[in-house]
C-alpha cells in the first residue's frame, strides 16, 4: 500500500531560500558583470587614439610657431620703450636741475654708471649703451662732480646713437635757461632686436619720442 511521504516544513523553507538566494547572487553577479564592462567601455572612449593625437601636436606646434614670434615682438617693443621713456626722463632731469640752480648740468654717456664711484663722462664712444649720468660738474675737479642720476649698461643687443651731425654726440649740457649750450644731436636712435624707436630734439633742448 502507498504511503505518503511527509516532508520537515522547517528543512523545506531552507531549502527553499537557499536556492533563492543562490539565483538572486548569480544574477547579481551577472549585473555587475555588465556594469563593469559598461564602465570599461566609458574609460576606453575617454582615450585618443594616435592620429588625434598627431592632429593635436601639429595644431599645437602650429600655434607656437605663430606665438612665439609675436611675444618675442612684444617683449622688445616694451624694453625699448622703457629705455626711451628713460632717456627721456633723464633729459628733462637735467634741463629742469639746471633751471632750479642757475648752472649748468649735464647728461652724458658714462661706462659703470651703476657703480656708486662713477661720477664722470665717458666720451669714448657715442653709442650711449652703456648708461648715462645726469651729472653737475666741477670743472676745477672732476672728483667733486654731483651725481644726480644715474642709468647702468642696458640690455646686450641694445644700442642708442646720435645722428652724425651731433656736435658733442656723448654729453648734452643745459644752462641756467634751460637750453642747450651746444646743438644737441636732432635725433638719437634706439634699437634692439630688430626693433627701432627715436627721441627728438627741439632746438630749445625738449626731447620726445618720435
Amino acid at each position: 500500500m502507498w504511503k505518503r511521504k511527509t516532508y520537515n516544513s522547517a528543512l523545506l523553507k531552507n531549502c527553499v531560500s537557499r536556492e533563492l538566494s543562490v539565483r538572486g547572487n548569480a544574477k547579481n553577479q551577472m549585473r555587475f558583470r555588465k556594469n563593469d564592462k559598461a564602465v570599461a567601455d566609458i574609460v576606453f572612449r575617454k582615450g585618443f587614439t594616435v592620429i588625434e593625437l598627431m592632429i593635436t601636436i601639429t595644431v599645437l606646434a602650429i600655434l607656437l610657431a605663430i606665438a612665439v614670434p609675436s611675444m618675442q615682438s612684444f617683449i622688445a617693443q616694451n624694453r625699448l620703450s622703457g629705455n626711451v621713456n628713460e632717456f627721456i626722463a633723464g633729459t628733462m632731469l637735467a634741463r629742469s636741475e639746471a633751471i632750479k640752480r642757475s648752472g649748468a648740468v649735464t647728461i652724458c654717456r658714462s661706462v659703470n654708471a651703476e657703480v656708486s664711484t662713477t661720477n664722470s663722462c665717458d666720451a669714448t664712444s657715442s653709442d650711449w649703451k652703456t648708461g648715462w649720468l645726469v651729472v653737475v660738474v666741477n670743472t676745477a675737479d672732476s672728483t667733486k662732480n654731483e651725481v644726480l642720476a644715474r642709468q647702468g649698461a642696458l640690455t646686450t643687443g641694445t644700442t642708442i646713437t646720435p645722428d652724425s651731425t651731433a656736435t658733442t654726440p656723448a654729453s648734452i649740457v643745459y644752462n641756467a635757461l634751460g637750453a642747450p649750450t651746444q646743438a644737441p644731436p636732432k635725433n638719437f636712435a634706439f634699437a634692439f632686436n630688430n626693433q627701432t624707436r627715436s627721441v627728438c630734439f627741439d632746438p630749445s633742448g625738449r626731447a620726445r619720442a618720435c
